[in-house]
């Protein structure tokens, strides 16, 4: 091979590290603290656990704030967005383990950018493990109310947010509250959950 090849090849293998050095220590580091940045605003602006410990000791106290238009709003937005944060982390978290096992494939890939992708894998787990307790502490506020009380807010609720409550509730106060239900909200709702729970199934096998 002659010295300009040789000096060629060695021009676009430089070009290249430089390249990868840019794509892997400064745009996908920038893109995922925005991302994780991002995720810690929406969760520090929930305020419905707080309001579940300031009122779990007064029952009526809890029902009558809640039944409020203004907090059942509140709630099915926390509920909503809770549930979108474990949903954006598991995507991210299914992203990055795709983006480990290829660089694991590639000889080229550092074990230094493999541990910051594992890392952030960890991260992420945290704040779907947070949006996911914060849901279940919900879900204990109205265990605590009397069923006929959590159907009543639960039936003028989204079905979409009642059922990740729902969810969260044990198998007893679940039935209690379904029963309050109307027969045709009841029977939506029921539909729905065996859906999650075929989700959660499949999920757990993986």
């Amino acid at each position: 091979m002659s010295n300009k090849a040789e000096e060629q090849i060695l021009m676009d293998e430089r070009k290249n590290s430089k390249f990868q050095w840019f794509l892997f220590v400064i745009v996908i580091p920038l893109f995922f603290a925005i991302a994780i940045a991002l995720v810690v605003i929406t969760i520090s602006g929930i305020n419905v656990f707080d309001l579940a410990q300031k009122y779990s000791g007064d029952i009526p106290i809890i029902s009558s704030i809640i039944t409020n238009d203004d907090k059942q709003e509140e709630v099915s937005d926390s509920v909503f967005s809770l549930k979108a944060t474990v949903e954006d982390q598991k995507a991210e978290i299914a992203n990055l383990q795709t983006e480990i096992e290829s660089k694991q494939n590639d000889l080229k890939a550092s074990q230094e950018e493999i541990d910051n992708l594992v890392n952030e894998i960890k991260a992420l787990e945290a704040k779907e493990k947070e949006a996911t307790i914060k849901l279940e502490e919900l879900a204990k506020v109205y265990e605590t109310m009397s069923a006929k009380k959590s159907a009543a807010i639960l039936s003028v609720m989204a079905n979409k947010d009642t059922v990740e409550i729902l969810v969260k509730m044990n198998n007893e106060t679940r039935a209690a509250v379904l029963e309050k239900m109307g027969p045709e909200k009841a029977a939506e709702l029921t539909v729905l959950l065996k859906t999650e729970e075929k989700k959660a199934k499949i999920n757990s096998e993986g």
